[in-house]
């Protein structure tokens, strides 16, 4: 990405909000140096107020007067106020931009994993590693980065007030200072050239944490468990070796501006005060002064660094807003973030959800036909060729074959997730991705994993259902997955915990089998659902199906024929590829 796409997209991910606050914040630094020459010029006062300086002395080219020590004193708490005011602004700006943007960001992320198609974009590891590592190290950029605009606008200013004050002195101030740049800018590229390793470790840390989770059994039985934990011990130590080396560069960027310029602060002074003569009183105002603008510098060195340590990942954030749809995503919704916390927009509080009257009405059960189907992945061989598969209205069709033999393919072929190279795919007679889209269809689904929700047994019943259902079909739908005694028994406020806990395997696989039921849907697809249940449980979600047979289209994907038992038709995937 080049740098004027890193400018284009990081003005899309602040928004017009954020770039206003920004700019609002920048003038805000200008007024803290401006602040700092009037403490500069009230030190001056008081020193003189003091009798410590005659009053021939002159300040940008006006005398100095003798004022009363409660005048000077109240101008020095006016001044505090002022700079509490613009201090307060600048620092509560960049904590605003950095949940501001971390808040656009995951708000972008979620919307893509539900909207769009892309598999990466869903893989649980990916997903890990924008939440963990990616968006909120993106954040803390947002931070530093910030501050660093900040004080480099700060020091700017402070800068330039010097050649005003002293310009003999500035200018050795200058050469002093180049030197000292030059030094911060060799540190800071050892900090890029190990921050930019820092993500591709942590990456390998997150697959390999997954690889071994998922394949925690197979480990133990092929007496591997050793060798991964040695060679995962490895990556950690890669990855924590590139975090310490960044941030001990960042950290000695910091700490070399403030230590140089103590340096020249005295070369300075034995110059002006042997050679020059400065008077005392300007040579005050232009210690004052530059001693802030190293002070500036030495904490701008270090928000410099650390933003460097964050932008490798930054820019992968970047990267991922890049789509046409992030500006229409991330508009405005009931729940805000303000510049002082969130806040909830009042006429909001008493919306109640509506279901859409259009989804009351039954939809007919809809005929499935694939017709001379082509599919491949990208830079792989054809998985389907010419392929031809009707599901009739109303019937119940397994598709069974081993891993690997494309059954979850073929079905987000069917639910228009994926695309075929040719051939089409219909559903009710328009294309696949088309029906599914329809508002009034309505679509039954049971994953491997059940997805409940934490609350009673009735509102996980209840989630995401596109029709009112009062208790008494409740109670029939719960007697067709066998689960009627069990709420008798605990009742429909029964609890279920965060964790799904309260629950067996195969009571929340029936009660997501259930919930699709009440739904009343035209379409209902079972996807692996009894993939982690025994025989038993099996056989009573296949009495289920039995029980609503003809009510709608049913596509069961299985690798057992447990499942199976009452289906019309069987498709063997290995007879299609």
């Amino acid at each position: 990405m080049d740098t004027k796409a890193i400018l284009k997209n990081s003005l899309n991910l602040l928004g017009r909000r954020g770039v206003k606050y920004l700019c609002f914040a920048i003038l805000a630094a200008m007024g803290i140096a401006l602040v700092e020459l009037c403490i500069s010029f009230i030190i001056q006062l008081l020193l003189t107020s003091f009798g410590f300086f005659d009053n021939k002395f002159k300040f940008f080219g006006y005398e100095l007067p003798k004022l009363s020590i409660y005048f000077v004193s109240s101008a020095l708490v006016i001044v505090a106020i002022i700079r509490f005011s613009v201090q307060l602004t600048t620092t509560q700006t960049a904590a605003f931009l950095r949940d501001y943007v971390l808040l656009r960001l995951k708000k972008n992320s979620l919307y893509r994993i539900l909207y769009e198609d892309d598999v990466h974009e869903k893989s649980s590891s990916n997903i890990n590693f924008k939440l963990s590592e990616v968006f909120s190290k993106s954040s803390e950029f947002v931070l530093n980065f910030t501050h660093f605009i900040f004080m480099f606008v700060q020091s700017a200013f402070l800068f330039l007030m010097l050649f005003i004050i002293a310009w003999k002195e500035a200018i050795v101030a200058t050469t002093g200072i180049a030197i000292i740049g030059l030094a911060i800018i060799y540190i800071n590229k050892n900090v890029s050239r190990f921050a930019k390793q820092v993500p591709l470790q942590q990456k390998k840390l997150n697959e390999g944490i997954e690889k071994i989770a998922r394949n925690y059994l197979f480990i133990k039985l092929m007496k591997k468990r050793e060798d991964e934990y040695n060679s995962f011990c490895d990556s950690l130590k890669e990855y924590s070796s590139k975090s310490v080396s960044a941030n001990f560069y960042s950290n000695l960027s910091a700490q070399t501006g403030p230590f140089l310029g103590i340096f020249l602060l005295v070369i300075i002074i034995i110059i002006s005060n042997n050679i020059w003569h400065t008077s005392s009183v300007v040579l005050l105002s232009f210690i004052y002064l530059l001693a802030r603008f190293v002070q500036g510098l030495s904490i701008l060195t270090g928000y410099f660094g650390n933003s460097n340590i964050f932008f490798p990942q930054y820019k992968l954030s970047l990267e991922s807003i890049s789509n046409s749809d992030f500006k229409k995503i991330n508009k405005e919704s009931h729940l805000k973030i303000t510049f002082f916390g969130p806040y909830k927009d009042p006429s909001d509080t008493n919306k109640e959800k509506k279901i859409d009257s259009i989804t009351l009405s039954k939809i007919e059960s809809p005929e499935i036909v694939l017709e001379n189907v082509t599919f491949s992945y990208p830079k792989s061989t054809p998985l389907f060729k010419n392929i031809n598969i009707t599901i009739n209205k109303g019937s119940q069709v397994g598709l069974i074959g081993s891993s690997g033999t494309g059954k979850s393919t073929i079905l987000m072929l069917m639910t228009g997730i994926l695309q075929p190279n040719s051939g089409k795919i219909q559903i009710d007679g328009v294309p696949a991705w088309e029906y599914i889209s329809k508002k009034e269809a309505r679509i039954g689904y049971v994953g491997p994993e059940p997805y409940l929700i934490k609350g009673d047994l009735k509102e996980n019943l209840c989630y995401g259902l596109s029709r009112q259902v009062n208790e008494e079909e409740i109670m029939e739908t719960l007697k067709l997955v066998s689960l009627q005694d069990f709420v008798l028994e605990k009742g429909l406020s029964y609890k279920i915990g965060e964790n799904h806990t309260g629950l067996s395997a195969g009571q929340k696989q029936r009660v997501c089998l259930a919930r699709a039921i009440l739904n009343k849907p035209s379409l209902l697809i079972l996807d692996e659902a009894t993939a982690n249940l025994d025989e038993k449980n099996e056989s009573l979600i296949a009495e289920a199906l039995k029980n609503i047979k003809l009510s709608c289209t049913t596509i069961i994907v299985s690798h057992r024929y447990g499942i199976l038992a009452f289906a019309d038709e069987i498709i063997d995937m290995k007879n299609i590829i």
